[in-house]
């Protein structure tokens, strides 16, 4: 929805602008600032809800709370009415406006009360305070940093960076980067700059100039679980009413919504129930044309998606693409990443982010979430078996394609690294079967599929909604035991829960994930990009992150018939490139 960024220990409104508009994509509709003596903050609005009366900041009667709010909050009108009634008074329809109020009410306790997606400042003038927070998931992104005296916070890190000047490459970071495709938060790419944690609130004393950080999720877990002690449990009845809910609270806009839609079971769902309830939905796919998915075969998934989309009586649009259409999108991908991030799969979501706007559409709708919270990836059933040939010493956890340790040194510069090691992330290999679960609910879908979602769609000033991580989905299938997830295979309580409503070849078709074919064009058409990356002339080299032996030695790994790195050599361009900009 919008970006907000703040200085405590700063007064010129003419440095908040600057960096302000450094993030002008995620806010095109407008620009507001706060200021007092020693502090600045601002935001800018893609403007969704209440066209007119959404203006920030928003305040209470008194002005004595002041908040600055980035997402959306679907439980909004439930939270307004509760408001009201203790007479609370407002002026538009805007969710945001709630916040004050509800922090005035309860204090830092209103965040657990929150249905939704967001970075929030609030700021307590008679407490002397400044409060960050952030949604339980991930969704969106909110970054920090305390130089001297000076206290900053900025949707993005590029301002902060911007603001600070000289900030140094964090060695962890990139070693995780190049494991992991993404870096894990809470660190950022720069040592100086720490992500607020997803389901926590900072408190930032204006006095003392200290900060604490505190958990909130849980009690807003405890809040949304659709399952009482008293309950006679209807699983499937319960996925069914949840799922519909979120999806109904999540098409809440003034502005036309658009959805994903590759044909797989999730964005079928998704696609299917807005529809119903719009009636004008426009949905979009994907479909590479020039090469087989090593994982799943050909990655053309149109003919899935048209399906759907004529069932439901969707205007859809097919974005047929090949390496080509890749690498001309790749330098706008790597600008709006903020920091390295290797989901290949993201430039899609920016092709498609990039039509939408086209089109006139703000919004659009997705289906992440549902794997990790439903079970639906194809390596959970064998999760089981504990098979020692996925789940090893040198690599702990073998679903997702995770780089050895012992791969990385053979291309990375050990001299800039150390010793530096990213198995302490993963559960160990004894582990049971729903520690790997809850480890890609709790690392990978944050890390990869929330920040892939928000910075694609946010680059192209679409809001990016994703349908299955509300407090109700993730309560419940939390508290689902492994044998029960993974009942009749793969996501079998969504399948019951809408197999009425969704055609059968949809509910029979293999899993298939959005995979790039990037082995292939790595391998072809991309390859003297990897190599010009990997040259004595670039900046990887110059930063001394690779060795003068690391092209021979990468192109040695990548033709190795028993490891698929073309991810990997992805990673080595997007930073490469990254550090050039």
């Amino acid at each position: 929805m919008c970006a907000i960024v703040g200085i405590y220990g700063e007064s010129n409104i003419a440095s908040l602008e600057s960096i302000l508009s450094l993030m002008q994509k995620r806010g095109p509709d407008g620009s507001y600032l706060f200021f007092e003596e020693n502090f600045v903050a601002g935001m800018n609005r893609l403007s969704i809800n209440d066209l007119y009366f959404g203006e920030q900041p928003f305040v209470n009667i008194d002005s004595s709370i002041v908040v600055l709010f980035n997402g959306e909050i679907y439980n909004y009108r439930e939270l307004k009415k509760g408001l009201e009634q203790k007479g609370y008074i407002f002026k538009g329809h805007c969710d945001g406006e709630i916040l004050p109020f509800m922090y005035e009410e309860y204090g830092v306790e209103c965040f657990s009360f929150l249905d939704g997606m967001f970075g929030i400042m609030v700021y307590d003038k008679r407490r002397g305070k400044i409060i960050l927070t952030r949604d339980g998931v991930g969704e969106k992104p909110l970054y920090y940093a305390k130089c001297g005296r000076k206290f900053a916070f900025s949707t993005l890190i590029k301002p902060l960076k911007e603001y600070f000047g000289s900030f140094s490459l964090n060695p962890q970071a990139l070693w995780d980067f190049f494991t992991f495709g993404f870096i894990p938060e809470p660190q950022s790419i720069y040592n100086e700059v720490k992500a607020l944690k997803k389901g926590h609130y900072l408190v930032f004393d204006c006095q003392s100039l200290e900060y604490n950080e505190f958990e909130f999720w849980q009690k807003t877990l405890q809040r949304f679980s659709p399952i009482r002690q008293d309950q006679n449990v209807d699983l499937v009845g319960i996925t069914k009413e949840i799922v519909t809910k979120s999806i109904q609270g999540r098409l809440m806009s003034d502005v036309p919504i658009g959805a994903f839609l590759s044909g797989g079971l999730d964005s079928s769902i998704v696609a299917t129930l807005a529809q119903q309830s719009l009636g004008n939905l426009t949905t979009f796919n994907i479909a590479f044309l020039d090469n087989y998915d090593p994982y799943c075969g050909f990655a053309d998934e149109s003919e899935f998606a048209m399906l759907v989309a004529k069932n439901i009586n969707s205007q859809h649009f097919t974005l047929k693409v090949n390496a080509k259409n890749y690498q001309n999108f790749l330098k706008s991908f790597i600008q709006d990443i903020d920091q390295p991030f290797g989901a290949i799969s993201g430039i899609g979501v920016k092709m498609i982010a990039r039509k939408a706007r086209e089109l006139g559409i703000k919004v659009l709708l997705s289906g992440d979430g549902a794997d990790e919270y439903f079970g639906g990836y194809t390596w959970y059933p064998k999760l089981a078996f504990n098979d020692p040939k996925f789940i090893t010493k040198e690599k702990p956890k073998g679903w997702h394609y995770y780089a050895f340790e012992s791969e990385k040194k053979e291309f990375l510069n050990l001299d800039f690294f150390g010793d530096l090691d990213s198995r302490g992330y993963f559960p160990r290999g004894d582990s049971s079967p729903i520690a790997f679960i809850d480890f890609d609910r709790e690392f990978y879908l944050p890390n990869e599929m929330m920040t892939k979602l928000d910075r694609m769609c946010m680059s192209e000033s679409i809001e990016g909604r994703a349908i299955f991580v509300s407090p109700s989905i993730a309560s419940f299938t939390q508290q689902l035991d492994y044998e029960t997830l993974l009942r009749n295979g793969e996501k079998w309580l969504l399948k019951e829960a809408f197999k009425s409503i969704l055609p059968q070849e949809i509910l029979q078709r293999e899993k298939h994930g959005f995979n790039v074919p990037i082995d292939y064009w790595i391998k072809n058409d991309w390859f003297n990009l990897l190599r010009e990356i990997l040259s004595k002339d670039s900046a990887l080299f110059h930063y001394g992150i690779i060795r003068e032996d690391s092209c021979e030695k990468f192109i040695k790994i990548l033709y190795s018939n028993e490891r698929r790195v073309g991810n990997v050599g992805f990673y080595l361009i997007v930073l490469g490139m990254w550090l050039e900009i």
